[in-house]
């Protein structure tokens, strides 16, 4: 089978509007010369639409023409590259996910190895932001939690303290090493604040090593994040007000 017929396999049996570069093909890692002139001369029979340079994806007629690729397979094409993962999504986005506001942003911040971006999509813009750790499968989550308790001032339409006992919710459910992880990555990469969060949660997490997050914090420094001492008792503990 040469080059041609197998590029023509790969694509026929791929989902439309999914989103491939050259690497997600076969032959490209030996003949990628020729792999690159396969797809353009899918292109040409319109078989293939490009979406940026080095990407493409198989069209979906629809009643106004070819359909674009879904907003969820746009944000795909940025949190993965070369087929591992590189990011996740952040900001006021992971807030809807995670079931801490009911607001949908148009742009959608998403944290990735790399450097800051704006990708506009017409209806759906994607804005990079560096990680404050390398991104993997095994962290993702966690990172997306931390960046909860970093930004949780500004999350819409509800308070700290509702903020903070959802996050209870969602950490109680990790596994003892993902806590122990969690902790790490909080005491490595992330602000004060966060810290001191998790420490007032710990009472009802069953995070470990509560008192190095204690250590790392400045005794003199208060956090003011207008919480109740009815919900949390131990917030004075922890200089937050």
């Amino acid at each position: 089978m040469n080059v041609a017929q197998s590029i023509q396999n790969a694509v026929a049996v791929m989902p439309a509007g999914q989103i491939f570069g050259y690497d997600a093909l076969p032959d490209y890692g030996r003949s990628p010369s020729a792999v690159i002139k396969a797809v353009s001369r899918m292109v040409k029979d319109e078989k293939l639409s490009r979406f940026a340079k080095g990407k493409f994806f198989v069209p979906q007629k629809g009643l106004m023409g070819n359909r674009k690729p879904s907003d969820g397979e746009l944000i795909r094409s940025v949190l993965y590259k070369n087929g591992s993962l590189r990011g996740y999504v952040s900001g006021y986005a992971l807030f809807n996910r995670l079931g801490l506001t009911t607001q949908v942003p148009k742009t959608i911040v998403v944290a990735v190895n790399g450097g800051r971006q704006i990708k506009d999509f017409g209806r759906l813009s994607i804005q990079t932001v560096p990680a404050r750790a390398i991104v993997s499968e095994a962290n993702v989550t966690l990172l997306g939690y931390l960046d909860v308790l970093k930004d949780i001032k500004t999350i819409p339409d509800t308070t700290v303290s509702q903020s903070m006992s959802r996050m209870v919710l969602l950490i109680k459910r990790l596994t003892p090493q993902e806590k122990r992880r969690l902790v790490a990555l909080a005491l490595e990469v992330y602000p004060p604040q966060v810290r001191a969060l998790l420490g007032v949660m710990s009472d009802k997490t069953d995070l470990p090593d509560a008192q190095q997050l204690k250590l790392s914090l400045n005794p003199t420094t208060v956090y003011k994040l207008r919480i109740e001492a009815a919900d949390w008792p131990n917030m004075k503990d922890w200089n937050i007000r």
